[in-house]
């Protein structure tokens, strides 16, 4: 769609063009040498090399996003604006806006209401649509200086732009906006920002394997993982292929758009004069869906934060289950360390199986056995029928497992030794 705001700084800098940027050339710098002829090429080249190294730097270890400001609003005269604002784009671009923007929506509306891919509906004589805000990387040439069109001729003089001013055309795009893919799926799992999956089986096993160590000992082992999961995940990321509009791209996606704002629900109204104009509600601008960018200083004050959301974790000082097996008419599990044996009971326990017919049932249990080493089995009187299993291990109650050196609870945390956590664990049958 065409740009959704005017076009001043552009006209301003001069004719608007896209391919008015310098070109870029990140892995080819120029050479200097005593005596050396220089030329336009090589100059270019010279400026294409760190223009180059800077946009793949912005790329791929920044990746999109605002940096500051680009608020997005509506004014008391009830157009739409966008404030200015510094961003990244994912192709490196540094997007810069120097001064206030805005549109008048019902003229917007009035001259894109037939653009391909545009849907509204009719609330009566009004029209309803809805709309994201983006901001595309522009370059336009200025200042215009005497030039030599003919190299040999050495006579024939005529102008051309000795500056390319960096700007961004501010555009609306039809509907809500779409939730790019952000990458590094194995670490979102890892770290619980993603929802499990069975590509990434691997991953949620592995977290499992963190999470059921002592709580000393799982950084290093997050740590691991990181490293590991990591590798596979860069693996996975690739610049742009080449497709049936766009050539191939050093980068991830080029050209490209930053998100600025949902604006949801926008209704205009006819007006005597033919036109359109924007009717009540006026809308509020959505900016939480747009990726920003945190400083590298913030950041490191908020790694001195709490470690988890809600404060700092607990350290038990009661032994922890660090798994559990099903068997046909058995469970087994571990334990961080020897329980007492005499409370190594059946009502220290509870299992239960469900099947759709019945729903849920008590399973009896016939013996709880110490194997040694933290080891230890549930022998049930009968076997597993239903399609879910489920063992509670208690660390609270009346008669919850005890560690064998100090009885301190199963699971109890380190402020105090009272009373334990349950473990509990939920088994699919096949």
């Amino acid at each position: 769609m065409p740009t959704i705001v005017d076009k001043t700084a552009c006209e301003l800098a001069g004719q608007g063009q896209e391919g008015g940027l310098l070109p870029i050339s990140p892995f080819t710098a120029l050479q200097f040498h005593f005596g050396m002829l220089l030329g336009v090429d090589d100059l270019e080249t010279g400026q294409a090399y760190p223009r180059g190294k800077i946009r793949l730097h912005n790329a791929w270890l920044h990746r999109e996003g605002v940096v500051w400001g680009f608020n997005v609003a509506f004014n008391d005269r009830h157009e739409l604006t966008v404030d200015r604002g510094l961003a990244i784009d994912a192709a490196g671009h540094e997007l810069h806006l120097d001064r206030l923007a805005c549109v008048d929506v019902g003229q917007w509306f009035a001259t894109h209401k037939g653009d391909q891919g545009f849907t509204f509906t009719d609330v009566g004589s009004r029209k309803r649509f809805t709309v994201h805000v983006v901001a595309k990387f522009k370059a336009c040439l200025t200042r215009p200086v005497p030039a030599i069109v003919e190299p040999c001729a050495g006579v024939e003089n005529d102008t051309a732009y000795s500056r390319v001013f960096e700007t961004v055309e501010l555009l609306l795009r039809p509907d809500l906006s779409k939730p790019r893919d952000p990458g590094y799926h194995r670490l979102r799992v890892l770290f619980e920002l993603e929802a499990d999956s069975a590509k990434y089986a691997d991953v949620q096993a592995r977290r499992q394997t963190v999470q059921a160590l002592p709580i000393e000992k799982q950084p290093a082992a997050y740590l691991d993982a990181l490293r590991e999961f990591a590798a596979f995940d860069e693996i996975d990321l690739q610049p742009q292929p080449a497709t049936a509009t766009d050539p191939a791209s050093i980068f991830p996606e080029d050209p490209t758009e930053v998100l600025l704002a949902d604006v949801a629900d926008i209704l205009v109204e006819p007006t005597a004069d033919g036109g359109w104009a924007i009717a009540a509600p006026i809308p509020k601008p959505v900016v939480t869906v747009r990726p920003s960018h945190v400083a590298t200083a913030t950041i490191q004050e908020l790694l001195c934060g709490p470690r988890f959301v809600g404060g700092p974790p607990t350290t038990p000082v009661g032994p922890i289950v660090t798994g559990a097996e099903l068997g046909v008419q058995s469970i087994s599990f571990s334990t961080s360390r020897q329980m007492a044996a005499t409370t190594l009971r059946p009502k220290a326990c509870s299992v239960t199986e469900y099947d759709d017919a019945g729903g849920w049932s008590a399973v009896d249990i016939k013996t709880v056995t110490d194997l040694g080493s933290g080891k230890v089995q549930i022998d049930l009187k009968k076997a597993f029928t239903g399609s879910l299993v489920r063992l509670i291990i208690r660390g609270t109650g009346p008669t919850p497992l005890l560690a064998a050196d100090d009885h301190a609870p199963l699971g109890a945390p380190r402020t105090g030794a009272d009373d334990g956590a349950d473990f509990i664990k939920m088994f699919k049958r096949s």
